[in-house]
């Protein structure tokens, strides 16, 4: 989830300042902090015990993700994501999109992240911390994660190629003999694509992703683009306590998750 930070036709940038206005059910809180109300929003949406898994690869979707909070500072949003329970088409997206006033006022939000109709691109994947599920046009979506803004705009909506951490409890799995699509960093730290999409890069394809390294222009210095076919199964998943990841955008709003940090996330570097 991918994370991946806003109107409607330029949703992949939150809005630059957060209105302070209180939110429904936290008048007279003070000055929260993100973590305490993430924590509220989690205690508020999860639903113990319920998971959901999907086999992919090139499972379709997209993300509402209304953003709650007192102050910019406080301010998470809550990712609801159709995977495991249906699919996001571009169309279906763009009806969404014309939801957003909507969308705000039922759920009490300053703002909404909109992420556009992707594409995962693992085999199998399972999330461990779901929610409440609803209707955002004609999709059904269930509550999967909660990630303070700040950090949301650090990770995907401040340009490209800028990994910042967020707060994730699931599992990718990328089968031995699956072609994987990589970011080598200079410091020997590797980012794996976990979804892609056509909506900036307009042709991209599944099939043609191998191609994406001559179509890069503002890839960082040391930087370089490859693709591998695993010899071994390799699995994304933070570990606990924290279930901290990686998280970045390439230039054309392609996600990743990075492996070789502190907090390995994967089982091994690919």
């Amino acid at each position: 989830m991918i994370f991946t930070k806003k109107t409607p036709t330029k949703f992949m940038a939150v809005a630059a300042v957060l209105s302070s206005v209180l939110v429904t059910g936290y008048a007279g809180a003070g000055e929260m902090t993100a973590k305490q109300n993430m924590a509220e929003q989690r205690k508020a949406h999860i639903i113990s015990g319920k998971t959901l898994s999907a086999k992919g690869p090139n499972y379709q979707f997209c993300e509402v993700a209304p953003i709650i909070g007192t102050t910019k500072e406080n301010a998470v949003a809550n990712f609801y994501n159709p995977t495991g329970i249906a699919h996001c088409t571009a169309e279906d997206f763009a009806k969404i999109v014309a939801m957003k006033e909507q969308i705000m006022k039922e759920t009490g939000a300053i703002d909404v992240f909109l992420n556009p109709s992707r594409h995962w691109t693992w085999d199998e994947f399972e999330i461990f911390e779901v929610g409440d599920e609803r209707m955002f046009g004609p999709v059904k979506m269930a509550w999967m994660a909660v990630v303070p803004t700040e950090a949301m705009k650090k990770a995907v909506g401040k340009g490209s190629y800028n990994p910042a951490e967020i707060y994730r409890n699931n599992k990718f799995l990328y089968k031995k003999g699956t072609r994987v699509y990589l970011l080598d960093m200079p410091d020997g730290k590797v980012l794996v694509m976990q979804s892609w999409t056509p909506f900036v890069n307009k042709g991209e394809t599944a099939d043609n992703l191998k191609d994406l390294g001559s179509q890069f222009k503002k890839l960082p210095a040391g930087w370089k683009f490859r693709t591998k076919v695993l010899d071994r199964d390799l699995i994304v998943s933070p570990p606990a306590p924290d279930r901290l990841g990686w998280v970045t955008m390439d230039e054309f709003k392609n996600t990743y998750q990075g492996c070789g940090y502190e907090n390995e996330a994967c089982n091994y570097v690919p």
